[in-house]
């Protein structure tokens, strides 16, 4: 779709797609707009709850997600329970 691609430019990262709501809802929404669907599918990402537990990643275009490796028990102790808003 010519304007997921144009709303791509404005929001180059898929963690900026998906994690930024507005864009996320907008997302999810051009298709139904545009082929007057019967349902609309949230545009989400099953990783997006990482950062909220202390795991930071990063989505490589080419690779997929990249995680650090917990490698030390000091690196699995900076990770905790989801602290809502």
């Amino acid at each position: 779709i010519a304007e997921y691609r144009e709303l791509c430019k404005e929001y180059p990262t898929f963690r900026q797609r998906s994690e930024i709501p507005d864009v996320a809802v907008e997302v999810s929404l051009q298709p139904w707009r545009n082929y007057q669907t019967d349902g609309c599918i949230l545009f989400s990402d099953i990783l997006t709850p990482l950062p909220g537990m202390g795991v930071e990643f990063e989505i490589d275009e080419k690779v997929g997600p990249v995680v650090e490796p917990m490698r030390t028990w000091e690196s699995i102790k900076k990770m905790h329970l989801i602290d809502p808003p």
